[in-house]
């Protein structure tokens, strides 16, 4: 996908914020950066969640770059959201940059 057109979802960019519980541990919360608009390629790939066999939903989300994107972050797409995993520049002219990511169910 590398028609612009294509680009038709607004995508809330979110980074992951960890504050220390007072216990030892950190409680990690989101924090929307920008918005920015995207492709959505869907993808099923075979794996296990919960110990239990079933398809794990990917996607290769394309942003427009220059964007802070960074494995670890998350997109959102109204109540779907999507973790970042690996971001690569599939071109290699800095234009666009694809996002691997595994959808999170609530």
């Amino acid at each position: 996908m590398s028609a612009v057109g294509s680009m038709r979802h607004r995508l809330v960019h979110e980074t992951p914020v960890e504050t220390p519980d007072g216990q030892g541990g950190v409680t990690r919360a989101f924090l929307a950066v920008d918005a920015l608009w995207g492709a959505l390629d869907t993808r099923a790939a075979p794996g296990e969640i919960a110990d239990r066999p079933g398809a794990v939903l990917t996607h290769i989300v394309t942003v427009r770059a220059p964007a802070t994107v960074r494995p670890g972050d998350r997109l959102r797409l109204g109540a779907r959201r999507f973790l970042v995993e690996a971001v690569s520049d599939p071109e290699g002219r800095g234009r666009r940059l694809a996002c691997d990511c595994r959808e999170e169910t609530p």
